[in-house]
């Protein structure tokens, strides 16, 4: 019987002809997918308020994004070194880091850690709610995904929790055209993403050297952009560099539990890990810098846990 999807990408070619990434362990129950989602969304939601607090003490956007993606994948790297050794076709792994950390990291963390800082970290999180309906639509325009009603209903689900917190928010104040476009482009370099590993995650390669080439060449691109840009996207003051070192921790972790997911589901099961980022960065946008907890959080984060039910659901 062909495996499902949702479970794993079975073997085979992608419909760009490229051979498809083995499932390198035994194929996981539910269980573990919830614990790896829960994990990588935690600690990547932990960006958008460290985001904030390093902005305060000084500390730019783009600098931000930088140094942690710079020193956490060097710290995977030497994780990976430790308990795999070097990969091998190292090439094809630097490609593969270059274009998903361009659409994974260094564009949408950018504009998040500006919108963070411009709008509060829990209004940067609402950006993390489109993705699984992007990645929806992409995914079945390039054939990767069935057009199944419980994928729809699955996403409509996660979206409608999603964007019950952002009226809670939208209600709060008018907002810039800046953070509006930002708040569209970070979700849409997202989705594309998704589609991008599905289709070309190396095979065989250990989460800490996947989570260190996408962290590296995501620096390599974001080097120019911020030497190119003014104190206030690129200062570095030494106060804010606890918040970084926290972040290099947290980016770390969770790239690691990213990558373990990756191997294990679609890339539609994938874009859920927006709605959880968003839902972290609620939640410690209130813990950390006192913003407002919106009532609507219980129920919305219900209609979420029950798209992501959903969508792991056998047809």
């Amino acid at each position: 019987m062909k495996p499902d999807p949702i479970d794993g990408h079975p073997p085979g070619r992608s419909p760009h002809g490229t051979q498809r990434s083995s499932v390198p362990h035994p194929l996981p129950g539910a269980g573990v997918r919830w614990m790896l989602l829960l994990a990588a969304g935690l600690a990547l939601g932990a960006a958008l308020p460290l985001g904030k607090l390093a902005a305060a003490d000084g500390v730019g956007p783009v600098a931000f994004v930088l140094l942690s993606v710079v020193a956490s994948g060097l710290l995977l790297a030497l994780l990976g070194w430790c308990r795999h050794g070097l990969p091998a076709r190292p090439w094809r792994l630097a490609l593969f880091g270059t274009v998903s950390g361009l659409l994974g990291l260094a564009a949408p963390n950018t504009l998040a850690a500006w919108l963070s800082s411009e709008a509060g970290a829990s209004f940067a999180a609402l950006a993390y709610t489109l993705p699984p309906l992007l990645t929806l639509a992409g995914g079945m325009a390039a054939g990767l995904e069935p057009p199944r009603w419980s994928r729809v209903a699955s996403v409509g689900l996660g979206l409608a929790g999603a964007l019950w917190l952002a009226w809670a928010h939208m209600e709060a104040g008018a907002v810039s055209l800046g953070a509006i476009l930002a708040l569209m482009g970070i979700p849409a370099a997202i989705a594309a993403g998704n589609l991008y590993r599905a289709c070309f995650l190396p095979s065989g390669v250990p989460a800490e050297w996947l989570g260190a080439a996408m962290a590296l060449g995501a620096s390599v691109l974001l080097l120019p952009v911020w030497s190119w840009s003014p104190p206030s996207m690129a200062g570095l003051d030494a106060g804010g560099l606890p918040w970084v070192g926290l972040q290099v921790l947290a980016a770390a972790a969770g790239a690691i539990a990213f990558f373990e997911l990756q191997r294990r589901a679609s890339a539609v099961v994938m874009s859920f890990l927006g709605y959880v980022v968003a839902l972290a960065g609620v939640v410690f946008g209130a813990l950390l810098l006192d913003e407002s907890l919106p009532w609507q959080l219980a129920p919305a984060t219900a209609l979420i846990v029950a798209g992501f039910w959903l969508v792991q659901r056998k047809p």
